[in-house]
C-alpha cells in the first residue's frame, strides 16, 4: 500500500470549526454491516451492562507561548514533556526559528523563562529542547497564566483562537496535565450522558496517553512503512489493566474511546491481547497487518487525509470499508476532525 491508500478529498466546509452544543448532540455513525447515523446520546442504547469504555484522562496543557528571545518576539508551541525533575524540560516548535541559537534564554514574563538546550530535527522539522527555570508545580501555575491552548492547524487556518476553546478543547474526563492535543473522541461525552451510562452498568475506566503535536503530522513518505512515528508518554495502572481483563473475560465488550486509547492498550498487551500495566513512552505504529486484539470496538472522529490515524482504521476494518465510510460521511455532510462527529466501529475479532 502506498500513500494514495490514505488520501481523500476533504471538502473544507466539512471541517468543524466548533464543537456541537451540547457536546453529545453530535452525530455518531455505527459501523457494522451497514452505516447507521444516530445522535451521540444514542450510544447508551448501543452498549450493554458490563461493557467497558476505556477513556484517556490526559489534560491539555496551554501549550502556546509568546516570548522574547534576543530582543525579538517568538511564538513557541510545547510538544512533548521530556522531564519534570529537577527542572521542567519540553520539546517545542518555534517561529521564527531561523536565528534561534543554543544556550540563549526565552523570556515569557518577568519570572518565567526557559533556556534553549538543543536544536534538533524530526520528520525534517526543526524543534527545540528547552529547560524552564522552575519546578513542575510552578510551571503548571505559570503555563496556565501565560499560555493558551494550541488548537490544531486545520482550525487555526480558518478562524482565530477563542476563549471558549479553553473549555471546549478539554474533555470532561481531563485530569492529568501533559497533552498538547486533546483526545477528541472523548469530547462528545457530557456529564449527563456519562451518568446515564454508569447507571446502566457500563463501566468507565481510565488510561493516560499524553497526545502531542505529532498526531497532526501527515505521512509524507510514498511508502507509509517508511514513516517515522512520534513518541508519546502513557500509563496504565495494574488496577485498570486487571479490571479491563476481568470485564472482557466475563463477556463485556471493551470499547476504546479514541485512537490514543487504542495505541496505549496495544502498546501494553501480551500476544493474546491481555492488557498489562504500562508506564513509559510509546511510538507504536498500527497499520495494516497489525493484529488488534485488545478491544471490541473503537469510538473515533473522522481524520485528516494522509494520517496515521486512517491507517489504524485500515488495520481495524480494511481499506475498502474505510473508504466507503468516509465517502458516506462526506455524502451525508457530517462534520470532520477534532470538533467534528464520531463513529463507533465494531470489529470482528472481539
Amino acid at each position: 500500500m502506498n500513500l494514495k491508500s490514505v488520501d481523500y478529498e476533504l471538502p473544507k466546509e466539512l471541517i468543524a470549526k466548533k464543537p456541537a452544543s451540547p457536546r453529545d448532540s453530535s452525530s455518531l455513525v455505527e459501523v457494522k454491516e451497514r452505516f447507521e447515523i444516530y445522535k451521540f446520546t444514542y450510544l447508551i442504547n448501543l452498549l450493554k451492562k458490563g461493557d467497558c469504555l476505556v477513556i484517556n484522562n490526559t489534560k491539555v496543557v496551554p501549550a502556546e507561548l509568546s516570548g522574547i528571545c534576543k530582543g525579538k518576539k517568538i511564538s513557541l508551541t510545547l510538544n512533548n514533556l521530556v522531564s519534570k525533575n529537577p527542572t521542567v524540560k519540553w520539546t517545542a516548535f518555534c517561529k521564527p526559528i531561523k536565528k534561534i541559537e543554543k544556550n540563549v534564554i526565552i523570556d515569557f514574563s518577568k519570572n518565567f523563562d526557559a533556556k534553549i538546550e538543543e536544536i534538533k530535527r524530526d520528520h525534517n522539522l526543526p524543534y527545540l529542547i528547552i529547560n524552564f527555570n522552575c519546578n513542575y508545580e510552578d510551571f503548571l501555575k505559570k503555563i496556565k497564566r501565560f499560555g493558551k491552548i494550541a488548537l490544531p492547524p486545520y482550525i487555526t487556518k480558518i478562524r482565530n483562537f477563542e476563549v471558549s476553546d479553553n473549555k471546549n478543547y478539554q474533555t470532561i474526563f481531563s485530569k492529568i496535565f501533559g497533552a498538547v492535543a486533546s483526545p477528541t473522541a472523548s469530547l462528545h461525552f457530557s456529564k449527563p450522558l456519562r451518568n446515564k451510562l454508569i447507571k446502566k452498568g457500563v463501566k468507565i475506566v481510565f488510561v493516560t496517553l499524553h497526545v502531542n503535536g505529532g498526531t497532526f503530522l501527515p505521512i509524507n513518505t510514498e511508502n507509509f512503512n517508511d514513516h517515522k512515528m512520534h513518541i508519546e508518554y502513557g500509563e496504565i495502572s495494574k488496577k485498570t489493566s486487571n479490571l479491563i481483563n476481568k470485564l472482557r473475560s466475563n463477556g463485556g465488550k471493551i470499547i476504546a474511546v479514541g485512537t490514543t486509547v487504542l495505541r496505549i492498550l496495544e502498546s501494553s498487551k501480551d500476544k493474546n491481547g491481555k492488557v498489562l500495566p504500562f508506564k513509559g513512552n510509546t511510538n507504536i505504529f498500527i497499520k495494516p497487518g497489525w493484529k488488534i486484539n485488545t478491544i471490541d470496538a473503537l469510538i473515533t472522529n473522522f481524520h485528516t487525509p494522509r494520517s496515521t490515524l486512517l491507517l489504524i482504521l485500515h488495520a481495524l476494518i480494511g481499506e475498502s470499508i474505510t473508504r466507503k465510510l468516509y465517502e458516506f460521511a462526506i455524502k451525508k455532510k457530517l462534520r470532520f476532525l477534532s470538533y467534528g462527529d464520531a463513529c463507533l466501529i465494531w470489529i470482528k475479532n472481539g
